[in-house]
């Protein structure tokens, strides 16, 4: 366990592992990181620090207004294990600072300072942070083979770490350059996948094993629902994730009477991702965003895009399952067209207009679809390795590989995607323990009832903690994943989400992209800065959010405390008209003029399809303000751009 000590100069941390004598010492002014001896330490502060503390991990180091602070793994919890190696959920992440007490921040830089804080906060609150201190949680077990066979002697995780889910790697920028010079400061580096990770024991006439799923979500394009879509200049894409379900006999509870099995290890990987073109949906209030969509410049990313994949995985099958009419039909003509130009024997493409052919709960014909690519299941196989039982952390003998990858996606890579993975890998689950002999040649999954109610589970818990990443709320149809049947009230769980989803899409995802944008880099703080978050609503626009919350406070006085004694009485209904006349009039003032200024955006990175708001421009008109202020000169100081935040500018942040 990494313990750090606070000196007035400097912070100390020492390895609880890996690292012999040497500390990694952190300049409290300018953020610097070295590798020091202990006895160097030791002369170097005699006194007493001021502070210590102890973390399981240290997920790196940024760098605010400030200066340093350090972000740790402060609690921890067992998630599970693959083979021998123990992995954990990080309980609890806490940003603590680095930097000289006698450094303060008074004004603006001290908002800044504080909102920073709590988008970093934010951002590291989720319970989706998994890590392990012995084996490369970033890479599948055929990619942990592969390095493995490349490499001359062991390597340290970080070197081995698969670069697009190695999440916190901005964050542990400041270590891996130590430790490229300094091969002892390689034990400080601890890679952080996002995503998802289960392991359940499951036991099948008297044979047990570990089944393990594991989600590890990119970060080279990451980020919200509407705000993160398609593909970027390098051919990343949104919503970009590795799901690998792993059937494993190397597991230390695990128990065959066929001691072939014992360290046995299976594995089977898929992948989703956005729609690797140059689109976007634009919020605009209403339910349904606008839809941009550029297919002649997106050639080059999608291209790009698409050999990485095959770089990465050989084959790649792209599985279409948006609508092919109304409003997602040009996602797929863009798709399909750019498919048919891409010329490669490793590439094949498909489309399942999934609404169409499972509508009215007729949730069976996915099976269309995996018939349909059957004869790639066959042809991809999936990996399985042999361990010494013995020695189950030494590298073992891979018996078969996975020469291809099922690339899937939706809109939004969540919910149609995730029934379509779950039923593909049950497929692939069922050929894996048939090959081994757990399953006969007859046996189906459906026929255990506890390993098929766990499979659901598992993989409606997966579906949730990927949408509630991206889109903010849990998946939908995941009564399916669950049951494996549509119900009335998973329907009616649906409308919840999609509600919540619309509200969060246009009022509050703004922030949580920022959260994202801090955390992985896209945005980095420069001290000596205009300050990103300025005042962007006109006063019209706070006029008329003050309008709705008094009409809504009307409304509910009507309804509490009815004028007349009763509800339905003439006056209460005149009074409660009035009020819903009022709120009817200012909704349409919003709509017409003042959507963008309403909106949440992201403030720390640029977003291109932001509409300009005009902010100084005297033609705006709000008709009930323009009668109270009938001067020019009034009305144009209102709409003045430098309106003064409402923050004390004798606050100050120690």
């Amino acid at each position: 366990m990494p313990s750090a000590a606070f000196y007035q100069t400097t912070v100390v941390i020492e390895a609880a592992r890996g690292a012999s004598d040497e500390r990694l010492a952190i300049d409290r002014s300018d953020g610097a990181v070295t590798c020091v001896s202990a006895s160097a330490a030791s002369s170097a502060f005699a006194v007493a620090p001021q502070r210590t503390m102890t973390a399981h991990g240290i997920m790196g180091i940024i760098s605010l207004l400030r200066g340093p602070y350090l972000v740790l793994i402060t609690g921890r919890e067992v998630a599970g294990s693959i083979g021998s190696s123990t992995v954990y959920r990080a309980s609890e992440i806490r940003v603590v600072k680095a930097a000289v007490e006698s450094r303060v921040l008074s004004g603006t830089d001290a908002f800044d300072e504080a909102t920073y804080l709590r988008l970093l906060d934010s951002a590291l609150a989720v319970n989706s942070f998994y890590f392990s201190y012995d084996t490369d949680l970033t890479s599948s077990l055929e990619r942990q083979q592969q390095k493995r066979q490349g490499a001359s002697g062991s390597l340290p995780l970080y070197r081995t770490a698969n670069d697009e889910f190695f999440y916190n790697k901005y964050l542990a920028e400041p270590l891996i350059s130590v430790a490229a010079s300094n091969p002892s400061a390689s034990a400080f580096v601890l890679p952080v996948i996002h995503g998802f990770f289960e392991c359940r024991q499951v036991m099948v006439r008297g044979t047990a094993f570990n089944y393990v799923l594991v989600t590890r979500r990119g970060r080279k394009r990451q980020g919200t629902r509407y705000f993160s879509r398609g593909a970027d200049e390098e051919g990343n894409v949104s919503n970009f994730a590795e799901t690998e379900q792993i059937v494993d006999f190397a597991a230390p509870n695990a128990s065959s009477t066929n001691p072939d099995l014992a360290g046995t290890q299976m594995s089977y990987v898929q992948v989703r991702g956005s729609i690797p073109i140059d689109w976007a949906q634009v919020i605009n209030m209403r339910y349904v965003p606008k839809l941009n969509v550029t297919v002649d410049e997106s050639r080059e990313r999608f291209n790009k895009h698409m050999m990485r994949l095959i770089s990465d995985y050989n084959d790649v099958v792209a599985v279409n399952l948006v609508n092919k009419v109304k409003y997602e039909k040009p996602m797929g003509d863009a798709f399909s067209k750019l498919s048919q130009e891409f010329k490669s024997p490793h590439y094949h493409y498909t489309h399942f207009d999934f609404h169409k052919e499972c509508s009215k709960m007729r949730w069976d014909r996915i099976g269309l679809l995996l018939d349909e690519l059957a004869q790639f299941t066959a042809k991809f196989g999936y990996f399985k390795i042999k361990h010494d039982p013995r020695a189950l952390s030494q590298a073992g003998e891979p018996l078969q590989l996975q020469v291809g990858v099922v690339r899937s996606n939706c809109m939004d890579c969540l919910d149609r995607t995730n029934v379509f993975q779950s039923e593909l890998a049950r497929v692939v689950l069922t050929k894996q323990l048939r090959d081994v002999g757990v399953f006969t040649d007859v046996d189906e999954i459906a026929n255990f009832t506890g390993m098929r109610s766990m499979l659901n589970n598992v993989w409606a818990d997966n579906a949730d903690a990927v949408s509630c990443a991206y889109s903010g709320t849990g998946a939908l149809k995941t009564d399916f994943t669950r049951t494996g049947q549509r119900t009335k009230s998973g329907a009616l769980q649906d409308g919840r989400n999609s509600v919540e989803r619309y509200f969060r899409g246009n009022f509050f995802d703004g922030e949580r992209q920022d959260t994202i944008d801090l955390l992985l880099g896209t945005f980095k703080v420069t001290p000596g800065t205009p300050s990103p978050f300025t005042d962007d609503q006109t006063i019209e626009s706070k006029t008329l959010v003050g309008a709705v919350y008094v009409c809504l406070f009307m409304l509910a006085y009507a309804f509490l405390y009815p004028r007349g004694g009763h509800w339905f009485c003439l006056s209460n209904f005149v009074f409660t008209s009035s009020w819903v006349l009022v709120l009817g009039f200012v909704a349409f003032t919003v709509m017409k003029s003042h959507t963008a200024e309403l909106l949440n955006w992201p403030k720390l990175s640029a977003y291109q399809y932001r509409p300009a708001v005009m902010r100084a421009n005297s033609t705006l008109s709000l008709p009930l303000l323009d009668r109270l202020l009938s001067s020019p000169d009034a009305k144009a100081s209102l709409r003045n751009d430098e309106i003064k935040k409402s923050w004390p500018t004798d606050k100050k942040l120690a």
